[in-house]
């Protein structure tokens, strides 16, 4: 069923007609929202999160003030209450918008706050911050910034910080930023976005993990050997967001915790946790409990913490022997260049704290990970460190590669020691020397590379409650074996961070010249992996090139990346035995998985080829399902799932899908390259996600987005002539075509219907059912992007086709005929458009029935082509005879009956019958909301419909106000640039424009017409609309010369595009006309006025209110020539015709009625 949009109105002269949104200068900085009529005795600091305002993120629905500004005061009448604004848009329509980052928002914060405290001479208040979401982390970065600070009006900020309340703050980040990311990135959306605050929110973001670390270093720091202490309260949200595609918990209660602090539930979801409309809410009771106890105790509160300090001591047990000396066994030496891993080492130093007794158990702690992320280089710092600090400890490393290298490291601590009877060649070393060890009291920490899951060395380490084991494998299920006990002691060392990998990089090039943003590239490249960095170092300083010069070699292709990835080189504590390059090291894991687990091997392989985050359990189980036998059952997919875990080959992620290392995947491809096994993994990976990959559809919307960067990365793929691989890609390329067509991405949808359709024509023939239906969707998303021409030539040839091997009557090809007479439609060709709507209606009455549902919407469609020519009355009739039919067999709710309620109230609308009209949107509206949910795209065109209503009542503050409502849902639900979202903004623009806000909707329709001619080119319809109603708004403020500039422009690319007669090139014509007229150029007004008579005249008939009011602009344009006797005579005319087609009470009506009684008053004053 066609959609009929409300279309524009179009007015008598003086003016043109306004049609096409809306960002309002961002209010920064701080506002006072309450000062006590005493003397205030705190400062209560409010900041707002992402997409946030400073006084309507606090506000609730209906309310008209913040309740920090209405309720709080009520409670804490002695505390000055403020809030800080900031531009934290993610998306900006305009060219200007905001770029700046949470460093930029919080000096912003620091410098407003002192300068507002310095002002009245407050500096000396308590501050107790209250920050929404994104405000969090600015409130956290600000508290950094401030305590660095020399500067004491700055620094102030830090030390008078008493308490903060953070709600639904993500410290860890939001599973809504990864998606909101993926999609953007996937799609192309064309708009100003500020994809440093979107990707801050990922909780794999570098600047979040910074800003974390660093924050609680510094509430934790000591100062003067005190400890300064901030009291936290973390409340977070308890219901899902209603964004449609993401029904969860935007922030969880784990990301939106710290460490220490009070945990509060709020009965919200993530945007309303922060709306209270009264003192009795749950959520106002619990913010504000906490509020009073901070502000009735704001002296800064200090507390002793020895935090991270441990004095290390080994003392013998009475009656054990001792060593006669100590050793230190290591055969490597300190790295000087190591740095950072704090957190990882204060484990270790917690966990094998030498100063404490075993309690009956040894303690044993396992460190496992990715092959080169540093396991070792963080057990030889743990182990010097305990040499500096505990000398009378003996250390021992046993390299546990193999039996042989095992059998070589105990010899060697049998000889160091002196062990009896380790000469004795009849002897078991391994046996002897952990009998020896197992007597003595010797903390041992213990390499052990890459040991096999099935190899039993385990059993020869030391069994004792003295001494202590640190374990390094790449195997967590080795780790987990030998450390025992609750996991507790199974450690996973991850990549380095930020500071890390940069400090890193910069220590092995210290006599090399690179700037910040040179290593920062480099480090964010390699993607923090120790081993590639000091790879890289190693290459760069060996063979005396600049980072510069590295990252060019970096960026030639994804073989040049592996070939300097599989370059040996020297390092500290690397095993000689071993590879040193990162490439090798992984190729041997992944050698050693295929032996022992050959489904886990495939998997990984399969999965390189996918995006390498949200791997999900689904695509692996479809593998499976491909290979399925016996010993194939989930059971074993479950175990090979957690093989390439315990090998940190995969990440989990919350949600349960698999995050993979983008070098890994590049290196396991490489690795199958070798076997010859890349293009079958590469066809499997292609065929998983096909199967997986539904039609674009609404009620599939979700998982066509789960699955839309793995179906892009397989079709970013080498295409081979394999049959099988050839029709899983066109199908594939058929189902994302479907869901760019419904997210009103039509370039991206062309895209994958022209491969589609020339892999079906080639392998299937230009007139197979496949090929057609391809046809017929390119076809479509020509329709969308206004290429009506093309969409029609492709049509014809498609129903050609259809009524040769299907027949006229044959649904598929009722469809192609329908689909064509939406094109001429889209033209203004709304006789040939009838014509074949009236075709097709009556083959589907005799085929179909009279009320089978595609008959009604067939029956909806050609009411719509009558209401564009202006016959009211025969639309009005169709739709009732579709309407009564669709609830007999329907339902009074399918969507079907909502869109022809939403067209029959369209159709009140044209003819002025605005309270009908009005009555029916709300019933439309109402029934949606129940079946279809807040955010579906119907619900959103009808409350635009309604505001349309309202506007032409007059009541242009409730139009206006559900012109926000719905666009707002729109960019949630829709995307930025979809289509509707642009037709909500010209009409809130046109909203402006009848209050005479036509400064708000200049900006406004100058911000749709830039994203326009972005996503849509230069003579989309859409953006021709755009510059006329620009064109109108300057006509409006009096700047004749530019609304004229505009309109020719308008009214040439029109004749182009749509041809001489179509209604919009006519449209332009009256409206160059109305310039003209208001210039007092008469002479060009009339001619132009005729033209346009004329054609309408001919194209939509006499009657047709367009054709009158071309006359009635005609009429007002002899008047000022002073053909009177003309003039009269068109109006007169115009008056009867406006009777019979709109009512003698329609506002045109009425209008023409007071202009001939105004001539006649002027007449008799004469």
């Amino acid at each position: 069923m066609r959609k009929l949009f409300r279309p524009d109105k179009k007015h008598d002269l003086p003016g043109p007609s306004l049609s096409g949104p809306i960002e309002a200068a961002f209010p920064s900085g701080i506002k006072q929202f309450y000062e006590s009529p005493d003397a205030s005795d705190v400062d209560i600091v409010f900041i707002h999160g992402l997409d946030g305002n400073r006084e309507k993120t606090w506000t609730a629905k209906g309310a008209d003030e913040p309740w920090p500004k209405t309720l709080l005061p009520l409670e804490l009448p002695s505390a000055r209450i403020l809030t800080f604004g900031y531009d934290a848009y993610a998306v900006k329509w305009e060219k200007g918008g905001s770029q700046n980052r949470i460093r930029d928002h919080a000096w912003n914060l620091l410098t407003a706050l002192a300068s507002c405290r310095e002002s009245d001479d407050t500096k000396k208040h308590p501050i107790i911050f209250v920050c929404h979401s994104l405000g969090g982390l600015v409130c956290k970065d600000a508290l950094i910034v401030s305590k660095m600070q020399s500067d004491s009006h700055i620094h102030d900020i830090y030390e008078r910080t008493h308490a903060i309340a953070f709600m639904g703050t993500p410290h860890h980040g939001s599973e809504l930023a990864i998606w909101a990311e993926r999609l953007l990135k996937s799609v192309n959306v064309v708009q100003k976005r500020n994809t440093d605050i979107v990707g801050v929110l990922n909780g794999k973001s570098e600047v979040l993990e910074r800003i974390q670390e660093e924050f609680l270093a510094t509430i934790w720091g000591k100062e003067e050997g005190v400890s300064r202490q901030i009291q936290i309260t973390c409340f977070h949200e308890e219901l899902p967001t209603s964004v449609k595609g993401f029904n969860r918990i935007v922030v969880s209660k784990e990301s939106a915790s710290l460490p220490g602090s009070i945990k509060i539930g709020i009965h919200r979801d993530h945007t309303q946790m922060t709306k209270f409309s009264n003192q009795e809410d749950p959520g106002f009771k619990a913010v504000c409990g906490e509020l009073r106890r901070w502000a009735t105790s704001t002296k800064p509160s200090h507390v002793n913490e020895r935090r991270g300090e441990f004095e290390i001591a080994l003392r013998p047990k009475e009656g054990m022997n001792t060593f006669p000396q100590v050793k230190f066994v290591v055969p490597y030496l300190k790295n000087d260049k190591f740095v950072g891993r704090t957190e990882i080492l204060d484990q270790l130093k917690a966990r094998l704290n030498f100063s404490e007794e075993n309690h009956g158990s040894q303690r044993r702690v396992s460190l496992f990970g990715l092959g080169g992320v540093g396991k070792t280089q963080v057990a030889l710092a743990f182990i010097h460190w305990v040499k500096e600090t505990n000398p009378d400890v003996s250390i021992i490393w046993v390299h546990a590669s193999n039996l042989e290298r095992f059998q070589q490291s105990f010899s060697s601590i049998a000889e160091k020691f002196q062990i009896p009877g380790h000469e004795d060649p009849k002897s078991n070393v391994l046996v002897l020397a952990r009998q020896w060890l197992e007597k003595k009291i010797v903390p041992s920490p213990t390499e052990s590379h890459p040991l096999d899951a099935s190899t039993n060395l385990a059993q020869y380490l030391p069994e004792c409650t003295h001494g202590a084991l640190l374990i390094t494998t790449r195997n967590k299920q080795i780790g987990v074996k030998i450390a025992s006990g609750d996991g507790s002691n199974v450690l996973q060392v991850q990549e380095m961070n930020t500071s890390e990998s940069e400090s890193l990089l910069k220590s092995s090039l210290a006599n090399l010249a690179a700037n910040e943003e040179e290593v920062r590239t480099l480090a964010s490249r390699l993607e923090q992996l120790p081993l590639a960095l000091a790879q890289a170092a190693s290459f760069i300083l060996e063979y005396s090139m600049s980072v510069e010069e590295y990252l060019e070699l970096l960026s030639e292709s994804d073989e040049a990346l592996i070939d300097l990835l599989s370059q040996e080189f020297e390092t500290i504590a690397r095993d000689r035995e071993r590879s040193r390059a990162v490439a090798k090291t992984w190729m041997i894991s992944f050698q050693q998985i295929k032996e022992q687990n050959p489904l886990a091997s495939e998997l990984l392989s399969m999965m390189s080829f996918l995006d390498r985050q949200d791997i999900t359990l689904e695509i692996l189980q479809e593998y499976n399902r491909q290979h399925q036998d016996d010993s194939r059952s989930n059971i074993e997919l479950k175990k090979s799932i957690g093989i390439l875990k315990n090998f940190s080959l995969v990440n989990e992620q919350i949600n349960g899908s698999l995050d993979m290392h983008r070098l890994v995947q590049l290196v396991t491809r490489s690795w199958l390259d070798k076997s010859e096994a890349n293009d079958w993994f590469r066809r499997k990976a292609l065929v998983c996600i096909s199967n997986l990959y539904p039609f674009g559809e609404f009620n599939n919307r979700e998982v066509c987005r789960a699955y839309l960067a793995h179906a892009l990365a397989v079709l970013e793929l080498h295409v081979s002539n394999e049959d099988d691989e050839a029709t899983s890609r066109a199908y594939l390329l058929h189902c994302v075509g479907g869901y760019f067509l419904l997210e009103g991405l039509h370039r991206q949808a062309e895209e994958m219907f022209r491969e589609a359709l020339e892999i079906k024509t080639n392998r299937l023939g230009e007139n197979h059912s496949d090929t057609l239906r391809d046809m017929t969707n390119l076809a479509a998303a020509f329709y969308g992007q206004g290429r009506y021409k093309e969409a029609e030539k492709l049509n014809i040839q498609a129903l050609e086709a259809r009524k040769i091997s299907l027949g006229e009557t044959y649904p598929d090809t009722l469809f192609s005929m329908l689909n064509l007479a939406a094109a001429f439609y889209r033209q203004g060709r709304y006789k040939e458009a009838e014509k074949l709507e009236i075709q097709a209606l009556e083959a589907q009455k005799l085929s179909l029935g009279e009320t089978h549902p595609d008959t009604l919407r067939s029956i909806s469609n050609l009411a719509a082509t009558f209401s564009s020519q202006g016959r009211y009355k025969e639309a009005e009739k169709l739709y009732l005879q579709a309407l009564e039919a669709q609830k007999l067999s329907l339902g009074e709710t399918h969507p079907d009956i909502l869109h022809s309620i939403s067209n029959l109230a369209a159709t009140f609308y044209s003819q002025g019958r605005y309270e009908e009209a009005e009555k029916l949107e709300i019933q439309a509206l109402e029934a949606q909301k129940l079946s279809l949910g807040e955010t579906h795209p119907d619900i959103l065109r009808s409350i635009s419909n309604l505001a349309a209503t309202f506007s032409s009542q007059g009541r242009y503050k409730e139009a206006e106000k559900l012109y926000l409502q719905a666009l707002e849902a729109q960019k949630l639900s829709l995307g930025e640039t979809y289509p509707d979202i642009l037709r909500s903004i010209s009409n809130l623009a046109a909203t402006f424009g009848s209050q005479g806000r036509y400064e708000e909707a200049e900006k406004l329709y100058l911000q749709a017409l830039e994203a326009q001619k972005l996503s849509l080119g230069e003579t989309h319809p859409d953006i021709l609309h755009s510059i006329s109603n620009l064109a109108a708004t300057f006509y409006s403020q009096g700047r004749y010369k530019e609304a004229e500039k505009l309109e020719i422009q308008a009214l040439e690319a029109r004749k182009l595009s749509l041809g001489e007669t179509h209604p919009d090139t006519l449209d332009s014509i009256s409206n160059l006309a109305a310039t003209f007229y208001s210039q007092g150029r008469y002479e060009e007004a009339e001619k132009l006025e005729i033209q346009a008579l004329e054609a309408r005249k001919i194209s939509l008939g006499e009657a047709h209110p367009d054709t009158l009011t071309s006359m009635a602009n005609l009429g007002y344009t002899l008047h000022a020539l002073g053909h009177l006797d003309a003039a009269l005579s068109l109006i007169i005319t115009c008056i009867d015709g406006r009777k019979r087609v709109l009512g003698k009470d329609h506002p045109d009506t009425l209008h023409c009625v007071k202009t001939l009684e105004d001539w006649g008053n002027a007449t008799q004053n004469q």
